[in-house]
């Protein structure tokens, strides 16, 4: 079931509607000549119910909701670096098989960006598992593809000044997506969102204004004030619940302090 909803809700936030699944799906399976790639509306509302699709349908369904077929497997349990070599002995060995350990890698942290993507914008990562020993110790501990998604703040991007400098790596919870509204006593207490729009992803303060979503930057941000509609021009993601900051901004607001 959480499973399905994480799909759901991986479509909703990219506004694919299910119509567009089935004419994405339908298009594979013709053009592969074979049915089994096809996901019907009903399809898709069952596995996001809960139903867990044959291959064909996930490798279809990975290609509507342009995320990596591991990506999707790894929802399902399934982690293909699991399976890194195996050595399949005879019927008399009691191991008949035996999956070799994967090799260690040294430890550090390389963000695993879109070849195309541009690193002044900002962008949601995709983090796969074999990035997982890369991760600083906390983030790598904390690490679940299914709540919590990763954002790197573009160094174009100042829209929450230094609460979230340029090029700060932000954890977003998206379970969390309703825009909370309370008396808050400090700029810093004001929950901050990750927002998908038309033009890309803003971490800032949201208000909502009826049918339409306020995207609300920092005072000291070059940003202005921008309004989207609800429904198809901009989707809460989730809310920021962590941040690192680059090391220069944090050395500063230190010695600011002291």
């Amino acid at each position: 079931m959480e499973t399905g909803k994480w799909i759901r809700a991986l479509r909703e936030e990219r506004s694919i509607r299910a119509s567009d699944i089935e004419r994405t799906t339908r298009s594979i399976a013709d053009a592969r000549g074979y049915p089994d790639f096809y996901v019907s509306h009903s399809t898709l509302a069952d596995i996001e119910s809960g139903a867990i699709p044959g291959i064909h349908k996930l490798f279809s369904l990975a290609l509507a909701l342009k995320v990596p077929l591991n990506e999707l497997l790894r929802a399902f349990g399934i982690d293909q670096t699991e399976i890194t070599s195996a050595d399949v002995k005879t019927p008399h060995d009691p191991q008949a098989l035996s999956v070799a350990p994967p090799p260690e890698s040294p430890v550090r942290f390389q963000p695993n960006f879109d070849v195309n993507v541009d690193a002044e914008e900002t962008t949601l990562l995709k983090i796969q598992s074999h990035d997982l020993a890369s991760l600083p110790p906390p983030l790598r501990a904390r690490f679940d593809p299914m709540r919590y998604r990763y954002v790197f703040v573009g160094s174009n991007d100042d829209s929450m000044a230094d609460l979230l400098p340029p090029r700060s790596l932000v954890e977003v919870d998206t379970s969390q997506k309703a825009v909370q509204v309370f008396a808050w006593q400090t700029l810093r207490e004001r929950p901050i969102y990750l927002v998908w729009h038309a033009n890309g992803h803003t971490c800032c303060w949201c208000q909502s204004d009826g049918k339409e979503l306020l995207l609300i930057p920092h005072p000291l941000s070059r940003q202005r004030v921008r309004r989207f509609k609800i429904q198809g021009e901009a989707t809460v993601v989730g809310r920021v619940t962590n941040a690192w900051l680059p090391f220069d901004v944090v050395k500063l607001q230190r010695e600011a302090a002291s």
